[in-house]
């Protein structure tokens, strides 16, 4: 896919400051942005599969799971206790689920596994999962309020 933007060193170095050369770098700045542009709608279309094949339990989790690394620091187990009481689904099931969600690449621990000092954050990936999650919903409430 960036193949058609990659320049080889032969090409940089002969470019040079003029219309040709000009007219070179234009036509490969296009290419790398076009790559780019598909590269994302494929990131957004992955993002939108991997929301329609989680559960709603998941789906709940993981957005709560956002809530709460946003407003504090928590280790794996103390995140997942805290969902437990707030969800009322089992300590092992939240659990589970956080460390798939991990093993993933939506969250991460900072810190050497399975010490009391590790906490977990939300990657990239994650905010970038649970921004396409807001807006399937806000889509979904807007179709149903217009539909009332």
């Amino acid at each position: 896919m960036l193949e058609s933007a990659i320049i080889s060193e032969f090409q940089l170095t002969s470019i040079e400051n003029t219309e040709e050369g000009i007219i070179f770098a234009l036509k490969k700045i296009t290419e790398l942005e076009n790559d780019l542009f598909l590269m994302n709608e494929l990131l957004n279309q992955s993002l939108y599969l991997l929301i329609d094949i989680m559960k709603d339990k998941q789906q709940l989790i993981f957005t709560e799971a956002i809530k709460q690394l946003n407003k504090q620091t928590l280790s794996l187990n103390k995140l997942a206790e805290s969902l437990t009481n707030k969800l009322d689904f089992t300590f092992s099931m939240i659990k589970w689920n956080l460390t798939k969600f991990r093993d993933y690449g939506l969250f991460e621990t900072k810190g050497q596994r399975g010490n009391t000092k590790s906490t977990m954050i939300t990657t990239e990936l994650g905010k970038m999962l649970h921004s396409a999650y807001a807006q399937i919903n806000n889509k979904k409430s807007v179709t149903t309020q217009n539909n009332k």
